[in-house]
């Protein structure tokens, strides 16, 4: 977990072959490197799925959505699952309108109520 941040990041492993990393916060451009840097680190562990939950998050800026881009080139590279959990209507509503929601693929937050 990182404390001394605008955005805390807590992880967790709901089973062996998960990483489930919870954000709370403000993911921008000042925070978007420490997700990327904790993203990275769940995936060395040779999980099978990394699920990000967002439904935490209070800004998502284009450092942020770079930063999501990032985490899902680099666990499809490793052959790892990506997976993002807890979208508010807000941030969906951002994702559909740059096409990152197709890419992506999302779950909204409701459903994880």
């Amino acid at each position: 977990m990182i404390d001394d941040s605008p955005l805390r990041i807590d992880v967790s492993h709901p089973d062996p072959a998960t990483a489930l990393l919870s954000l709370a916060g403000d993911l921008d451009f000042d925070t978007a490197e420490e997700l990327v840097d904790e993203a990275e680190r769940a995936l060395i562990t040779e999980i099978r799925t990394l699920r990000l939950d967002l439904s935490g998050l209070y800004i998502c800026d284009s450092s942020g959505l770079s930063a999501l881009l990032h985490i899902h080139h680099d666990a499809r590279e490793v052959g790892t699952d990506f997976e993002i959990t807890g979208v508010t209507a807000q941030l969906r509503r951002i994702l559909e309108v740059t096409g990152l929601d197709a890419v992506l693929g999302t779950t909204p937050a409701e459903a994880h109520s």
